[in-house]
């Protein structure tokens, strides 16, 4: 069997951890890296080396990428790009018969997600989506207990995540908080980038059977910015499933302080919970159920790895585009029915640590978690500058 040919579009940002994958896999002889995309080459000097070393060709962009696809004969094509070009781009290696591994979210709008779903479908390829935490031991072993019953029906399952976010992470390209960039949707924030991973593996463990996620019919969000852009950088966001179930999403880029992104699930006969590199617990019927969580490294590792699976024709489970349309979905109800509400510089505050700059509402660490632990919005939590959340029907 012939190792997969891979191409990775992008060294910069995030395109940087998964060329050391690559390069890993590549030096184990489990795949051959054979082009990559550095857009513009002198922007990653130190990284064109390294490519080189591996015998990997360079492309300026895309286009002429895209244009040498037939020659390299690529099997997967990795798309680490900024969140507005992830559909032309995976569409278009399609078209071009590799497989694709698009970094989350698949895309910006359900339009362009239900576009490279049809691709995949017409061209007879694997599109998977790169929610690496869906692929991690625990969580998969933690919904086979959930889907056998260990603590009965779903009652309500919260996410609590506090990530604060630099100035500078906010100045690091040209769509970081933005809604647009000229004519096209981003729609970046907490729940459509960095901590969108968890909001993805409620949804996940909430589904009813091993390969979906749970459907919500209900919708109450909260949006606010602190920091200076376009988009939210703390969201309250609470779901319901047809069964009854609720689900809970509290986040932020503006808390003072890290709060390791946890995960609750309270069932009619027990509990359960899962915290980001720590661990999965269930306290059910059936006694107690643990598991260390594996080095997200690791984790990350085993998501491509279980790509190249499913290219070789093997069963590894990924996170396909029907998947990952239901986060695409809750995302744009959001930004399609829920203001945005400017916290006023009154409430802010700044602080320096290790050479960055800082803006934080002061108190929103204690509001935050108050509020996910029992299920309110941030009014009724205690924050002044809250506003009543907004509920949609979905349709």
């Amino acid at each position: 069997m012939s190792l997969p040919r891979v191409c990775l579009v992008g060294v910069g940002g995030y395109g940087r951890v998964h060329l050391q994958h690559l390069s890993d896999f590549h030096q184990r002889d489990e795949l051959v890296l054979v082009a990559a995309v550095v857009f513009p080459p002198e922007s990653e000097p130190d990284i064109l080396p390294v490519l080189t070393g591996l015998g990997c060709e360079i492309f300026p962009n895309f286009d002429e990428l895209c244009a040498a696809l037939p020659r390299l004969k690529v099997d997967l094509g990795v798309v680490p790009t900024p969140i507005h070009l992830h559909a032309r781009m995976a569409i278009a290696l399609l078209e071009a018969r590799a497989h694709v591994l698009v970094e989350k979210p698949i895309a910006a709008t359900l339009a362009e997600t239900e576009a490279i779903a049809r691709a995949a479908q017409e061209f007879q390829r694997i599109v998977a989506v790169g929610f690496q935490y869906l692929h991690a031991p625990e969580i998969l072993a933690l919904k086979r207990q959930l889907l056998e019953g260990a603590i009965g029906p779903l009652q309500r399952v919260v996410v609590h995540a506090a990530w604060p976010r630099s100035h500078s992470y906010y100045t690091r390209n040209n769509w970081a908080g933005r809604l647009r960039v000229g004519a096209d949707l981003v729609l970046d924030s907490p729940i459509n980038n960095a901590i969108s991973h968890f909001f993805m593996v409620m949804l996940f463990l909430a589904g009813r059977r091993s390969d979906i996620a749970a459907v919500p019919v209900r919708l109450t969000g909260e949006l606010y910015r602190a920091q200076d852009i376009e988009s939210f950088d703390t969201g309250v966001i609470r779901l319901q499933t047809d069964d009854g179930c609720r689900l809970d999403f509290y986040g932020t880029h503006s808390s003072r302080e890290i709060s390791r992104p946890s995960l609750t699930i309270e069932g009619r006969d027990g509990r359960a919970e899962w915290v980001q590199d720590s661990h999965a617990l269930v306290e059910g019927v059936k006694g107690k159920w643990g598991q260390l969580a594996e080095p997200e490294f690791e984790t990350r590792e085993k998501m491509l790895r279980d790509v190249l699976t499913r290219i070789h024709g093997g069963y590894a489970f990924i996170c396909s585009p029907e998947l990952a349309s239901v986060h695409v979905r809750c995302v744009g109800l959001l930004h399609e029915h829920v203001s945005i509400t400017p916290i006023s510089p009154t409430y802010l505050a700044e602080r320096q640590a290790d050479g960055q700059v800082f803006t934080f509402v002061p108190g929103l660490d204690a509001c935050l978690a108050a509020a996910a632990r029992s299920g309110t919005s941030l009014t009724e939590a205690g924050a002044r500058w809250g506003v009543k959340p907004v509920e949609v029907v979905i349709p």
